[in-house]
């Protein structure tokens, strides 16, 4: 049966734990040949791994609107909640708060990050200083019913019935918009154990739901080009693409010629301390001296992660069901 977004789908009253049962598998196709809902993904990784979108339609993102085609939308979710805790999804439209997601095809539970607390604190502490120039919070506390984009790590793709080297998903629009309370997953029975690692895919895989495409850019999170040293956003424009050049955009749609991924995070989120996020928990740190005037921003390293754990005064709280 076809499976599409803006459906009414039947509520469950669930009287025992869920089920584990398989989740449907859910095809990678070649770019330009999926249907809506349905993943494209790159070539493996010299380690084998790969990362996939869901080809969602411009129109039909959570808020019912897509960006504006000058790519001046502001986001509303400009909280960025990091769960480690597991999580049980229903399927639907993307609904962070009401733990809807347009990735899986049934009830579905993630298991959570069986990592230590000091793994934990250094990914939290690298992604908060990932995300430090623009106006957006980060925390490990679940905001609730205040707008968000929710990271979850944890589990394998298989889990959502993808293949077993994806590393991570996340959903896009043909139009590179902003998918509002957009859920992604970084699946760390995949990933290597490191907190940069995790750090800088799950970085991916927010930036993708703010309708940031793949970049060729070594020095940037959105690459997939190696880089000896660690990635931050950059204030700098470069052709789209996995290993070669091509359009940004997913599945053969064409949103922009090229990509500045400070440039449209500033555009989408704002710039660090116009103080307009809400939400609670532990804010994005760092000062950043930054302007879209031309099309760009000027970006900036930030400070080193022992510095921001310094400043997060991160506490866990495991969500409650």
């Amino acid at each position: 049966m076809e499976r599409r977004l803006g459906l009414a789908f039947t509520t469950l009253t669930i009287f025992a734990p869920l089920a584990q049962a398989a989740h449907p598998q859910q095809a990678i196709k070649p770019e330009g040949t999926a249907e809506p809902l349905e993943f494209v993904a790159t070539a493996p990784t010299p380690k084998g791994l790969a990362f996939a979108r869901q080809v969602l339609p411009a129109t039909l993102v959570a808020t019912g609107r897509a960006a504006a085609a000058d790519g001046s939308a502001r986001a509303q979710s400009r909280v960025i909640y990091l769960n480690r805790d597991g999580v049980v999804l229903s399927p639907g439209d993307n609904d962070s708060s009401r733990q809807r997601s347009s990735i899986v095809t049934q009830p579905t539970e993630i298991a959570s990050w069986d990592t230590d607390d000091a793994t934990w604190a250094d990914t939290v502490a690298c992604i908060t200083d990932l995300y430090a120039p623009f106006d957006v919070k980060v925390t490990d506390e679940d905001p609730g019913n205040v707008p968000h984009i929710e990271a979850v790590f944890g589990g394998h793709p298989s889990d959502v019935g993808l293949p077993d080297n994806v590393g991570g998903v996340s959903p896009f629009t043909t139009d590179c918009g902003i998918i509002e309370s957009s859920i992604v997953f970084s699946f760390t029975q995949v990933l290597p154990g490191d907190a940069r690692t995790v750090c800088e895919v799950t970085a991916q895989e927010i930036a993708h739901s703010f309708g940031l495409d793949h970049e060729m850019l070594a020095s940037d999170p959105m690459t997939y080009l190696d880089y000896p040293g660690e990635r931050t956003f950059q204030d700098d424009m470069a052709s789209c693409g996995e290993y070669e050049n091509r359009k940004c955009g997913i599945n053969g749609n064409t949103c922009r010629q090229r990509q500045n991924s400070v440039a449209l995070l500033t555009q989408r989120l704002g710039a660090h301390g116009t103080g307009a996020s809400g939400g609670t928990g532990t804010a994005a740190s760092g000062d950043h001296n930054t302007s879209t005037a031309g099309g760009c921003a000027a970006g900036g390293n930030g400070a080193g992660a022992a510095i921001a754990l310094a400043m997060l005064g991160v506490t866990r709280r495991r969500r409650r069901r």
